[in-house]
C-alpha cells in the first residue's frame, strides 16, 4: 500500500485525544482531554476542547484536605504550519471558556471539617504542540498548554484560604480526521477484508450487578456516580481483525465502586482493573460501514482498596489481589473512514473469590460482577495482507 501521511489545505473535521502521562511533573494528576475541531485551510482552524485534571489541595496550617477536580470547556483557535512534506506540524492554540472546580476524595487532614471548595470560573488557555502524520488522517504528537484562572477562596470551618489552581498540562496526543486527503474505499469495498491491527479507547458507565461482596461488605456506587447509580468506567483496547468476521482483542478497563460495611456508609474505594483477552465475532454490513460484533473471553481482575474515606479512618482494610474473570458482550462499530471507527459497546464481567479482611476479623471471600456501557473509538494502524485500492 502506498504511504499517504500528510496534512493539507482541505477543510476537514477531527477528533483530538490527549493523555497527560507527563502532567504529574507539574503537580497535575489524572489529566486527559478531548477536542472536536475543524480545519478551514492549511493554516487556520477552530476546536472545542475539554480537559479534566485533579490537583491536590494542601493548605498552609491545615494540611492536605483532599483533591480538586478541574474541568475546562474552552473554544479555541488553532494556528499551524505544516512542513517536511506536510508530515510534521507545529501549532499554537489559544482560547477562553468556563472552568468547573469540585472538591472530592477528602483526605485525613480534612476529616470532620466543613469544606466549601466548589466553584465556576472563567479560564484562559494558551499553548502549542508538535505532531507527526503516520497516515493520511492520523497524527501523533505532544501538546503543552497552560490553563489560567483567578485564585479561589476555599472555606474550611468558616476560615478562608486562597488557592491557585492554574495548571500546566503536558500530554501525549492523537488526532484523527473524519475524512482523508486521498479518499480510499473501506476495507470491505470490495471484499475480501485484510487482517489489520487497531488501538482503541472506551469511556462510559458501570453498574454493579452483584455488589453483595461478603456477609459484612458490599460494593456501592462511587460518590461521583451519575444519577447516584452509574459509576465511571474507562478502558483501552489493542486488537486485530483477522479478515472479515473474526478478531482478537486485549481489553483493559478500570472502575472504582465504593466499599461499604453492610448497610453502612462508604469506608473507601475498591478499584477494579479487569484485563481480558477476548474473541470478536464481526459481521460487516453496508459494504463495511456498519459492523455489529459479539465479544467473549477471559482473563484476570486486579482489585485494590484505596482512597480511604472518613468513616474508614483508623480502620485496617486488606483487600488487594488478582482473581480470575470472564467477559461477554457486544457492540456496533461505525466507520467514519477506512481506518477510524466509532463504537457503542456493552460488556458483563464476572470475577471469582475476591478476598477482604476488615480490622481483626477473618478473611472473607465473595464473587462480584459489573455491567459496563461505553462509547469509544478504534484507530486502525497496520494492515496485514493484500488489498488493492486506488486514489479517487
Amino acid at each position: 500500500m502506498p504511504l499517504l501521511a500528510e496534512d493539507g489545505p482541505k477543510p476537514r473535521a477531527y477528533l483530538h485525544f490527549r493523555a497527560g502521562e507527563i502532567s504529574p511533573q507539574w503537580g497535575v494528576d489524572d489529566h486527559y482531554g478531548i477536542s472536536f475541531g475543524y480545519n478551514f485551510n492549511r493554516i487556520l482552524g477552530v476546536e472545542f476542547a475539554t480537559d479534566f485534571l485533579e490537583r491536590d489541595v494542601d493548605l498552609d496550617g491545615v494540611g492536605g484536605i483532599g483533591e480538586e477536580c478541574v474541568i475546562s470547556f474552552v473554544p479555541q483557535l488553532r494556528v499551524r504550519y505544516p512542513f517536511l512534506h506536510d508530515r510534521l506540524v507545529p501549532y499554537l492554540v489559544a482560547g477562553a471558556g468556563p472552568v468547573m472546580l469540585q472538591f472530592n476524595d477528602r483526605k485525613q487532614d480534612g476529616y470532620g471539617k466543613v469544606i466549601d471548595s466548589d466553584f465556576t470560573r472563567a479560564g484562559l488557555v494558551f499553548g502549542g504542540g508538535l505532531e507527526y502524520f503516520i497516515a493520511d488522517n492520523i497524527a501523533v504528537g505532544l501538546e503543552g498548554k497552560y490553563l489560567w484562572m483567578d485564585p479561589v477562596d476555599i472555606l474550611v470551618d468558616g476560615v478562608s484560604y486562597e488557592k491557585d489552581f492554574s495548571s500546566f498540562m503536558g500530554a501525549l496526543s492523537l488526532r484523527v480526521y473524519f475524512s482523508e486527503n486521498h479518499p480510499r474505499p473501506r476495507v470491505e469495498d470490495p471484499p475480501p477484508s485484510p487482517s489489520r491491527m487497531y488501538f482503541g479507547i472506551q469511556y462510559g458507565g458501570s453498574v454493579m450487578t452483584d455488589g453483595d461482596w461478603t456477609s459484612n461488605t458490599e460494593l456501592t456506587p462511587e460518590s461521583s456516580a451519575w444519577a447516584g447509580e452509574i459509576g465511571q468506567a474507562g478502558g483501552l483496547r489493542l486488537g486485530a481483525d483477522l479478515g472479515s468476521n473474526w478478531g482478537v482483542e486485549f481489553a483493559l478497563d478500570v472502575t472504582e465502586p465504593d466499599l461499604s460495611l453492610r448497610d453502612g456508609p462508604p469506608i473507601g474505594e475498591y478499584s477494579l482493573y479487569p484485563a481480558v483477552f477476548q474473541l470478536r465475532l464481526r459481521q460487516p454490513l453496508q459494504r463495511g460501514r456498519w459492523v455489529p460484533y459479539f465479544l467473549a473471553g477471559g482473563g484476570i481482575m486486579y482489585g485494590e482498596f484505596n482512597d480511604k474515606k472518613e468513616h474508614g479512618d483508623g480502620m485496617k482494610v486488606d483487600a488487594k489481589g488478582v482473581y480470575p474473570a470472564l467477559s461477554v458482550g457486544g457492540g456496533i462499530e461505525y466507520f467514519m473512514v477506512r481506518n477510524f471507527s466509532l463504537n457503542l459497546e456493552t460488556r458483563w464481567l464476572y470475577s471469582f473469590d475476591h478476598a477482604v479482611t476488615i480490622g481483626a476479623g477473618p478473611e472473607e471471600t465473595g464473587d462480584l460482577s459489573v455491567f459496563m456501557v461505553q462509547l469509544g473509538f478504534r484507530v486502525y494502524f497496520l494492515e496485514l495482507g493484500k488489498h488493492r485500492w486506488k486514489n479517487q
